[in-house]
C-alpha cells in the first residue's frame, strides 16, 4: 500500500476537535470512552460532533518482530492482501473461486516440495509454474479487483491505506458519520472471513517494493544492514519487508495460518474518532464484530537482546550520496528513560535551534541534513537512538562522525542550559499537541499506548514525564547509553573508481 496519502485524506484527518491555541487535556479525556466486547474485542470512542466525519483505525499487535525463520515479511505480506476483500466482498462466485485457490495452492505446495529436494527436478518446476500460471487466470475470472476500496471511495471514504512496522500493523480510512454502518460491515468482514485472492500478483508488488525501496535504494540498504549488526538475538535484526527468499517462499496457507493465530479479538484494539455517540457505537459493534474469534493478545518476545561486547562498524561502497548513521542501543518506551531521549532529540537535531542542526547545517554547511530519533527500528522492545547526517559537497562521512561524537562527548561533561531544556520542552509540548490535534494523530497515540504501555491514558503521561526531566538527567543519560560498546555505526561511501 501507499505510505504517502493524498492531500484531502490529510485534511480530514487533520480536523481539529478542538479550537484555538490552547489544548485542554482534560476535556479531551472526557471525549475518549472505552469498552470491551465479549469476544475480547476493545473499542476506544473520541467523540468529535463538529463535523459528520467518522475515522478508523484498526491497530492489529502483530507486527515483523512476531515472525520467525521462514515467513520474514509474513505481517506486511498480509496487510497487502487484507485489502483484497472477503467471501461475500471481491468475487463473482465464491463457491467456484474458493475451489480454484484450492487448486492454486495444491500446485504451489508442490512447486515448495520440489524447490526443497537436494537435487530439484527444474523441468518438474518450470511445468508446475506453467501450470499454475494457468490456474491463476482461471482465479482471476471470479475476482473483482479492488471491490473493497471501491465501496469505501463510492460512498465518501477518503484516506484507505495501511501500514505494518516491527511492533503493529495499522489500518485506517475515514467515512461520512452515515456510513458508520458501512464500515462496520466492512472492517468486521475483512477481519473475520477474508479470502487471501490475488495472492500471486501481490507477491510480485511486494517484490517489485523490496527491490525499489531497499536492493536499488542505497539508505534503504544501508538501513537493513544496521538492523543486521546491531541486533544478534532480538527479532528486530531482520527488516519488516522480509528477504526475498522469504517473499518467494511464503504461501498462502501461512498466511492463513498466520491470520488465524494474530488476527484474533484480544489482540486488536479499534479506535473511532469522529461523529458517533458511545451508545450508537456499542450497539453497531456488537451486532458485527463479535463475530471475530477471541484467540488471545500475542505474548511478548522473551528474547533479550545480550548487551553489545564492542563496538561494530560497517562500510557500504555505492555509487550513491554518502551517508553516516550512528546508533547507540537503548531502553523501550517502557522505561523511565525513553522520555529522556525525547528531550534529547529536540537539544541535538530537532528544530533549528538544535545543536547538530545549528552547527552543521546553519553554521558550517558540512551537512545537508541531521536528525536523530529513539525507537528504531521500533520501541515495544528495547531498540537503537539513531542519530544520522547527510554529508554537504567535500564534506565526508569522517567528518559527520567527528562532529557528532564531539557534541556527545560534551553531553557527558557539560550541563545543557536552562535555557535550551526549557526550548526543547516547549517544542515537544508544541508538536505533541499537534499530533493531538489531528484524530488520526491522537488515535493512533491511544491505540499504542493501550496496547504497548497497558492503557491510553499514558499517552498524557508522557508529557508530564517530559516536563520532569532534569539537566543531570540527560547528563547521566549520555553517560550511560553513548559509550562505545554500545555504538553501532554505519555508512554509505562512494564507490572508487577502479584504473585500468
Amino acid at each position: 500500500m501507499k505510505r504517502f496519502l493524498i492531500v484531502i485524506f490529510i485534511v480530514v484527518f487533520s480536523i481539529s476537535f478542538l479550537s484555538g491555541n490552547s489544548f485542554n487535556f482534560d476535556s479531551v479525556k472526557k471525549r475518549i470512552t472505552k469498552f470491551k466486547l465479549e469476544n475480547g474485542l476493545t473499542f476506544i470512542l473520541l467523540e468529535d460532533h463538529s463535523v459528520p466525519i467518522v475515522s478508523f483505525v484498526t491497530y492489529a499487535n502483530v507486527g515483523s518482530s512476531d515472525e520467525r525463520i521462514g515467513i520474514y515479511g509474513i505481517s506486511h505480506f498480509l496487510e497487502h492482501l487484507a485489502f483484497k476483500g472477503t467471501t461475500e466482498v471481491g468475487t463473482r462466485n465464491p463457491a467456484k473461486e474458493r475451489a480454484v485457490l484450492d487448486k492454486m495452492d495444491r500446485i504451489f505446495n508442490e512447486i515448495l516440495i520440489e524447490r526443497s529436494r537436494i537435487n530439484p527436478d527444474n523441468e518438474k518446476i518450470k511445468k508446475l509454474k506453467k501450470d499454475l500460471d494457468g490456474v491463476r487466470n482461471e482465479a482471476s475470472k471470479f475476482v473483482v479487483s479492488n471491490e473493497f476500496d471501491t465501496i469505501l471511495k463510492r460512498n465518501g471514504g477518503v484516506g484507505l491505506n495501511a501500514g505494518t512496522s516491527s511492533d503493529s500493523t495499522v489500518y485506517f480510512y475515514s467515512l461520512p458519520s452515515n456510513k458508520i454502518e458501512l464500515w462496520a460491515y466492512l472492517e468486521s468482514g475483512r477481519f473475520s472471513y477474508p479470502v487471501f485472492r490475488e495472492f500471486y500478483k501481490e507477491r510480485e508488488v511486494i517484490k517489485e517494493e523490496r527491490r525499489l525501496r531497499t536492493e536499488n535504494s542505497p539508505i534503504g540498504k544501508l538501513i537493513e544492514e544496521l538492523q543486521a549488526i546491531a541486533f544478534k538475538d532480538h527479532p528486530y535484526k531482520v527488516s519488516v519487508i522480509g528477504p526475498m527468499s522469504n517473499i518467494n517462499h511464503i504461501s498462502r496457507s501461512d498466511v492463513k495460518a498466520y491470520f488465524r493465530k494474530h488476527y484474533t479479538a484480544k489482540n486488536l484494539v479499534i479506535g473511532v474518532a469522529g461523529d458517533v455517540t458511545p451508545g450508537n457505537l456499542k450497539k453497531l459493534v456488537k451486532r458485527y464484530f463479535t463475530k471475530i474469534r477471541s484467540g488471545e493478545k500475542n505474548e511478548r518476545v522473551f528474547t533479550i537482546e545480550p548487551k553489545q561486547p564492542g563496538e561494530k562498524r560497517m562500510t557500504l561502497h555505492e555509487d550513491s550520496q554518502p551517508w553516516v548513521l550512528m546508533a547507540y542501543h537503548c531502553p523501550s518506551e517502557l522505561s523511565p528513560d525513553f522520555s529522556k531521549f525525547e528531550v534529547l532529540n529536540y537539544i541535538l537535531t530537532n528544530g533549528r535551534s538544535s545543536r547538530l542542526n545549528k552547527k552543521m547545517v546553519s553554521k558550517d554547511k558540512s551537512a545537508m541534513a541531521v536528525g536523530s530519533f529513539a525507537g528504531f527500528p521500533g520501541s515495544k522492545y528495547p531498540s537503537l537512538y539513531l542519530i544520522f547526517a547527510l554529508p554537504n559537497m567535500k564534506h565526508s562521512t569522517a567528518e559527520m562522525e567527528k562532529v557528532i561524537s564531539s557534541e556527545i562527548e560534551k553531553l557527558k561533561t557539560e550541563k545543557i542550559s536552562d535555557e535550551e531544556l526549557i526550548s526543547a520542552k516547549n517544542r515537544i509540548k508544541v508538536d505533541s499537541i499537534k499530533r493531538m490535534k489531528s484524530n488520526q494523530g491522537l488515535l493512533n497515540g491511544l491505540l499504542r499506548a493501550e496496547v504497548v504501555q497497558g492503557g491510553w491514558e499514558k499517552l498524557f503521561d508522557s508529557i508530564v514525564e517530559t516536563d520532569k526531566v532534569t539537566a543531570d538527567d540527560i547528563m547521566n543519560l549520555a553517560k550511560t547509553y553513548f559509550t562505545d560498546n554500545n555504538k553501532v555505526l554505519i555508512k554509505i561511501e562512494k564507490k572508487k573508481e577502479v584504473k585500468k
